[in-house]
């Protein structure tokens, strides 16, 4: 049997092994635990060679508990190390171990097909060999891996996924090692070789059909979160409509207003109703004051927030020059400040003391760029999930789509988003770079 294709050394199976791990350790670099993993995992990969060796020792009967032992291992250092839920531990185990197998079989075959058997060889140019290969390999499924960020697969995991691939990876797992077990019956598939062979063809088979259901989740993912932010860009301007509708007929009121009041004033009439009078035009300039920034959109955007404002006892002060916005789309413009205004508002209503109720915003250019800066004061403690403040709706699903928004814009314009918390101040900056022309 063995002069046909040797096993696999344990060595090279535990060496992939602990490699899947890393591949699937490295995107959650933010994730780990706060201490020295790198010993902890190079101890994990000595456990690891240290169970296969002792694996390789059993009886066959006990091939496939010295099997599930190495995946425990193998879950253990993905959860031990890295700072994730159980169910993705469990997810990220059932893909390194699938491509454990593949790479060790792929890898071990081509040796063997290559080398073994042709020329004289040492065990340190096996070693190499083998490393050059599993290297080639494993950079390929890197590079399939990092296009699918933590965060996203936060989002498409769950314990039906879980479940399922758990179901598709013990069915891939006896499909490409069942030969090896039948060799000796009479139901035997084929030679050592073919079954060798088949084994590679079956993990390589499964592989693709767990990358493809990934792929699949992760694409609608991703549509879910465009059509969110698209309903968020289309609210923000359906907003904008209406902002300028109202702020027309308010401006048409108030100028109607002052026509009355002048033929009242025209009228022979008490100093004190002259008086009523002078104060109900001052609150009516007041109510129907604008913001005029040079930006037709951001000056109806701004004077509706700063007419909620003052309703609201909240101290909206704002240096804009909107001149410089105008090479950003009229929706792009009403998504930025109205989502940002909206969460500084929203934050800021929370507020107690109505002298903490404060708001600043700036707009101005510095070297060729543009600098949004948006300010609001924040007496509760913010902690934020991988740079961006969680929202504080009920709702976690539906919601929190505002800052993805003006990431997404921002990222549109070749710009930089920074959001930070400073002395009770909440700030978010963005730096947009004049378009080249």
């Amino acid at each position: 049997m063995e002069e046909l294709l040797p096993h696999i050394p344990r060595v090279y199976t535990a060496l992939a092994e602990w490699l899947a791990c890393i591949i699937y350790l490295w995107p959650l670099t933010k994730k780990i635990k706060n201490y020295n993993w790198t010993i902890i995992l190079v101890l994990m990969g000595l456990g690891q060679l240290f169970l296969q060796i002792a694996a390789g020792q059993l009886p066959l009967i006990y091939w496939v508990f010295g099997m599930l032992i190495n995946i425990c291992w193998m879950f253990l250092t993905l959860f031990f190390i890295a700072d994730i839920k159980l169910k993705h531990a469990v997810y990220l185990c059932c893909k390194a171990f699938i491509v454990a197998e593949f790479v060790a079989s792929l890898a071990w075959q081509i040796y063997c097909h290559l080398i073994w058997n042709r020329i004289e060889t040492h065990s340190v140019f096996i070693t190499f060999f083998m490393l050059m290969i599993y290297t080639l390999i494993f950079s390929v499924i890197f590079y399939i891996e990092k296009k699918i960020t933590a965060k996203d697969m936060n989002k498409i995991i769950n314990f039906k996924e879980v479940l399922t691939l758990i179901f598709m990876v013990t069915i891939i797992f006896a499909m490409s090692n069942i030969g090896f077990l039948l060799y000796s019956t009479t139901f035997q598939f084929g030679d050592y070789l073919s079954i060798f062979l088949v084994r590679t063809l079956v993990n390589f088979s499964g592989l693709c059909m767990i990358y493809l259901q990934q792929s699949q989740k992760h694409e609608h993912y991703l549509r879910k979160e465009i059509n969110a932010i698209n309903n968020v860009l289309y609210n923000q301007y359906e907003q904008y409509i209406a902002f300028k509708e109202s702020s027309e007929i308010l401006n048409r009121k108030c100028h109607d207003l002052k026509h009355q009041v002048d033929i009242i004033r025209s009228e022979s009439n008490k100093e004190t109703r002259d008086k009523y009078l002078e104060d109900m035009v001052v609150e009516i300039n007041r109510i129907g004051a604008k913001i005029t920034t040079g930006n037709a959109v951001l000056d109806t955007i701004l004077t509706r927030k700063n007419q909620y404002c003052l309703n609201h006892h909240i101290s909206f002060t704002c240096l804009v020059d909107g001149k410089h916005l105008d090479f950003i789309d009229v929706m792009d413009i009403c998504s930025i400040f109205g989502n940002a205004l909206d969460n500084a508002i929203e934050s800021v209503r929370k507020n107690k003391n109505t002298e903490q109720r404060l708001i600043n915003l700036r707009v101005f250019e510095k070297d060729k760029f543009i600098m949004i800066r948006l300010e609001n004061y924040c007496e509760n403690e913010i902690k934020f999930i991988e740079g961006v403040p969680p929202t504080t709706k009920t709702d976690k699903t539906s919601h929190g789509y505002g800052i993805k928004s003006i990431k997404y814009i921002t990222s549109k314009y070749n710009g930089n988003l920074t959001i930070d918390i400073k002395d009770n101040w909440f700030r978010l900056k963005i730096l947009l770079p004049y378009p080249k022309h």
